[in-house]
């Protein structure tokens, strides 16, 4: 019996398209290679001008972290020593600037070693091990670094992230909410077409109560680039040699007259984690009026008095 073979050559072909056509397991891919624009639409008022000093609602910080932020002076950001300073990994991928991926494969297995990234703001270098790679985590002695220490995984079409061993930095920098060298982050980055999304879980038991959750979208730039990142510290604001702007621990009143504008309740703009759900709103209701903005603007300004004054004598 003479058995016609074109058929099945036919057959075995389309197969095979098929199955090139049909997409790979997204462990097999990173799918975050290239170059990626932030949208702005969600970021306007934290990055763009950015919250009013002393605007907290929504944030579950403890009372340590407003401690710190009273002290907070903005034009701390102007010395030469700390102009240059990186974002740290909670912050970076937060902020208005170009993401560019790209992920290292081990060249006889395929099987991907390493996602890294950087950032064009700062040059924020962040390296995610995935388990191909079998680093060994370090150990809690290890030194912190302002990328910390990242480990990757796919779960389906997700790049899970947990980072730990972070230097101490910063929740909302223009408003120096603090974060410790405790903080520990989980990410859950996944693509849509066109669009990366990245969810930060930020976890700190020194300055949050709860976990603060916060998400960022990118656009994909198809061909991107970037440019270096030249950063020259050098005076912007006319200072006294060893000089470093802050507020004197008295200083506790850093009230804005947005609040007083808007009906915001004093109360609630000290945040918290009560200030993060719906009923909150329900709550606000009951709140007292605030206090005539002249009386609190009076207070402020006696308060900057007293500390221009412990300055001035300080000063040699």
């Amino acid at each position: 019996m003479r058995i016609n073979r074109r058929p099945l050559w036919l057959a075995a072909a389309c197969l095979t398209v098929v199955g090139l056509l049909i997409p790979q397991p997204v462990a097999a891919q990173s799918l975050i290679d290239g170059y990626w624009a932030p949208l702005l639409h969600q970021d306007a008022h934290p990055y763009a001008g950015g919250p009013d000093p002393g605007e907290f609602p929504g944030l579950p910080i403890t009372d340590a972290a407003r401690t710190v932020a009273s002290n907070y002076d903005e034009n701390e950001m102007m010395l030469r020593e700390l102009q240059c300073r990186p974002f740290p990994a909670t912050y970076g991928p937060r902020a208005l600037s170009t993401l560019r991926a790209w992920e290292t494969r081990d060249p006889e297995t395929q099987e991907q070693i390493k996602i890294e990234t950087t950032m064009a703001f700062a040059a924020q270098r962040r390296t995610i091990w995935m388990p191909a790679s079998r680093v060994t985590p370090p150990p809690d002695s290890a030194p912190h670094t302002w990328q910390g220490f990242s480990v990757g995984k796919w779960v389906g079409n997700m790049l899970w992230v947990h980072t730990t061993h972070l230097k101490e930095g910063f929740l909302q920098r223009s408003q120096g909410l603090p974060l410790s060298d405790k903080t520990v982050m989980d990410e859950r980055i996944y693509r849509y077409g066109d669009l990366l999304v990245n969810i930060m879980i930020i976890s700190d038991p020194a300055y949050l109560s709860q976990p603060f959750v916060y998400s960022k979208v990118y656009y994909r730039i198809p061909h991107g680039s970037m440019d270096p990142y030249p950063c020259d510290a050098r005076n912007h604001l006319p200072m006294p040699d060893g000089f470093v702007p802050m507020r004197l621990p008295f200083y506790t009143a850093i009230y804005n007259k947005s609040f007083f504008d808007h009906g915001i309740p004093l109360e609630a703009a000290k945040g918290g984690e009560q200030t993060m759900f719906p009923e909150y709103q329900d709550y606000v209701k009951t709140l007292p009026p605030n206090p005539p903005w002249p009386q609190i603007n009076a207070e402020q300004a006696k308060q900057r008095a007293e500390q221009d004054a412990i300055r001035q004598k300080s000063t040699p």
